[in-house]
């Protein structure tokens, strides 16, 4: 039930206003339309009153206040600008500038920095004091970021958002005085730092000390007013982050996360390095016509016509020669529901394929067969519930590498909450923080989520169970000091009042999915969360993957043995097929036609069609969440180059040369398909 506040009358610049109790000066003033100007302040950041910058006079006092940390009062009289604040701001402007080298003419930040347009803003065009001009260290051993200290200004920014946003508290001030630094752990590189790569101090910073590697030459050559700025979503992970693109000459140069002060969303709106700067790279040749192999074993462009004609005469023959099973249909969890709608139906109704599955199809059944084995209809956990937890168990699982974010999370909830983390498995980035680490061997994970189920299950209790439970542990032949950390994960998991368990679908690799079920069961040790809801978080492997699974995209069968298909259409969605298992399935086939952005070099000698197709970031399209249960929508970033047709046309034209006729006329009725699909 709302309750009305009562509003505190102030004066800002002569002019009565009424504002919420509570809030900084500088708040009220921007509520209001009047400008102060800033620099430490960010508005998803808690206010520091570092810089001066923002200094306005209150009640006539000769002590000039830093507006962003000076609360409102009843009747409090505020002046924001006259001729005493604005000289020093001027002066702690100019000692800024000459602190430390600000050589705008060779910054990469030129034309987008918040000092730059301060100097232009209180008209200061030259030094007065003479400028210090030493020499700085500058460290550029990630590959990702670099960090130049001869143009920081000490703001603490970038501290403040490690600390509240990624919850990394990785940076930090270094030394005293004129030596001051931002350092990262103790005086570590950023490459040796337990730095998560996150970028949201290169986001906040309001010069260029800290600048993005892969797209800095463009801004170098000036930020453009024709930038554009275009609001999507990242879907690498199934989190769904919100992200903004900076786009130019239908180049992405720079991906920010929409930060927020809130808690609307648990990672308050971060990018991962995937979101931010993984998206930037370019991992292969860049496929912009179709190629098809000649009479001498080589590929060649040719036309969209005769390369569709090709592929569709050819899966034709390949049915009438062996009916269904003679094709297989393999497609990238990464492709949008859309795309995977039309590609499932011309593959299933279309062309009668024996086996339809993803990249991830094997993790996919192991998934179903621990759900198949449930006496009723569960759902996963959410990542947001993080934060709620008083005990992670982590198994098998590496979220810095599959869902950074998540791995981000972990680390703020074990600093803000105390939350206890036991770590199972070779998960590196989690270890310096986490409560317990215990090595997982290959093929133990089964035994020992058996044994860890039986000990945490009785808590001592029943010395049947508990024996059993110890002869499990006798077999896995853990070290004295492996074995202490057993138990001690196995009493927390008991003692926990509001567990989660994190794990990845890929964990058994056997036939025998019993550990599995085992963590299953041990998640439902302290009960379900609401909505019938596990206590278990399965990270999977694509960022699409839980809408091509609950599209049925992945076979609950296990896919045919080599020979028994003999054409194969690929579609992937910018990956680089390395999986082993996949390239003896495809090796061998009479006809094998790739659809993907870049030309895959392990199959270069294999396919015979290779087809174009858009990256994420240029088509629009659909997407599910982690666990399944929310659908975001993808606004295309970019066009694609230019004569690579949509997913969906080039789906359609090939339906429409092989007689198949989807019931999808335009990319509306696709969409209205997934949707329906999708319970939207």
């Amino acid at each position: 039930m709302e309750t009305n506040v009562e509003k505190v009358k102030i004066t800002i610049d002569g002019k009565e206003v009424l504002v919420d109790p509570g809030i900084s000066i500088l708040e009220a003033a921007r509520q209001n339309g009047i400008h102060i100007p800033t620099l430490c302040h960010h508005p998803a950041l808690s206010s520091w009153g570092g810089c001066r910058i923002c200094v306005v006079e209150v009640d006539g006092s000769p002590k000039l206040a830093a507006s962003c940390v000076t609360p409102v009062r009843v009747g409090v009289v505020v002046v924001t600008s006259n001729e005493r604040i604005i000289e020093s701001r001027r002066t702690i402007l100019e000692f800024l500038f000459a602190e430390r080298n600000h050589n705008c003419m060779i910054c990469a930040q030129s034309g987008d920095c918040e000092l730059q347009k301060l100097a232009y803003e209180l008209q200061v065009d030259h030094l007065t004091v003479p400028a210090l001009f030493d020499e700085f260290p500058t460290d550029i051993t990630s590959a990702y970021l670099a960090i130049d200290h001869n143009r920081c200004i000490l703001c603490g920014r970038c501290v403040r958002a490690c600390q509240e946003i990624s919850g990394a508290r990785v940076l930090n001030f270094n030394n005293r005085g004129p030596h001051n630094l931002i350092g990262l752990d103790l005086s570590e590189t950023r490459e040796a730092s337990t730095c998560l790569n996150c970028g949201v101090c290169m986001q906040v910073c309001p010069t260029g000390a800290i600048y993005d590697r892969y797209r800095t030459h463009y801004a170098v050559k000036g930020h453009d007013t024709a930038w554009q700025t275009t609001e999507s979503l990242c879907p690498q992970c199934g989190l769904m982050c919100p992200a903004i693109f900076s786009v130019h000459d239908n180049t992405v140069l720079k991906i920010d996360g929409k930060l927020e002060a809130d808690d609307s969303r648990p990672d308050r709106g971060q990018l991962c390095y995937k979101g931010r700067f993984e998206v930037l790279k370019t991992i292969g040749k860049r496929l912009t016509r179709p190629m098809l192999r000649n009479g001498d074993g080589t590929l060649a462009e040719e036309s969209w016509e005769k390369a569709l004609d090709l592929t569709a005469d050819r899966l034709r023959a390949a049915t009438r020669a062996k009916k269904g099973a003679a094709i297989a249909g393999l497609a990238s969890s990464m492709h949008s529901n859309e795309a995977l709608v039309f590609f499932r139906d011309l593959m299933g109704r279309g062309l009668g394929a024996g086996c339809i599955d993803t990249l991830d199809g094997a993790h996919f059944r192991i998934v179903h067969r621990a759900w198949a084995g449930l006496d009723m209809p569960l759902k996963e956990a959410s990542w947001k519930m993080i934060p709620e937890a008083d005990h992670i168990l982590i198994v098998g699982a590496d979220p810095y590498q599959t869902q950074p974010i998540v791995s981000s999370l972990i680390r703020r909830t074990i600093f803000e909450n105390r939350t206890k983390v036991s770590v199972i498995g070779q998960q590196a980035d989690l270890f310096p923080f986490a409560a317990h680490h215990l090595p997982l061997k290959e093929g133990d994970a089964s035994l020992l989520i058996k044994a860890l189920l039986d000990e945490a299950t009785d808590c001592g209790t029943d010395d049947v169970k508990m024996a059993q439970a110890a002869e499990l542990v006798r077999k896995l032949c853990l070290s004295e000091t492996d074995a202490a950390v057993f138990h001690d994960i196995a009493r927390t998991v008991s003692e926990a009042s509001n567990p989660l368990f994190i794990t990845v679908a890929g964990l058994i690799t056997a036939a025998d999915d019993s550990g599995f079920n085992s963590l299953v069961h041990l998640s439902r040790l302290k009960g379900l969360l609401p909505g019938s809801t596990l206590r278990l978080i399965i990270l999977k492997p694509f960022g699409n993957s839980s809408g091509a699974w609950k599209l049925g995209l992945a076979s609950e069968a296990e896919p045919g043995s080599k020979g028994q298909a003999t054409a194969c259409v690929l579609f992937l969605a910018g990956e680089q097929v390395s999986d082993p298992d996949l390239l003896e399935r495809l090796t061998g086939l009479d006809f094998l036609v790739v659809i993907s952005p870049y030309i895959p070099e392990s199959l270069a000698d294999m396919a015979d069609v290779l087809i174009p197709c858009p990256l994420w970031i240029e088509e629009d399209g659909t997407y599910t969440s982690l666990d399944g249960t929310e659908t975001g929508y993808k606004k295309k970033v970019i066009e694609p180059p230019s004569g690579v047709r949509d997913s969906w046309q080039i789906l359609s034209a090939l339906a429409e040369r092989t007689g198949f006729r989807p019931g999808f006329d335009t990319w509306n009725d696709v969409c209205k398909a997934a949707q329906k699909e999708m319970g939207g």
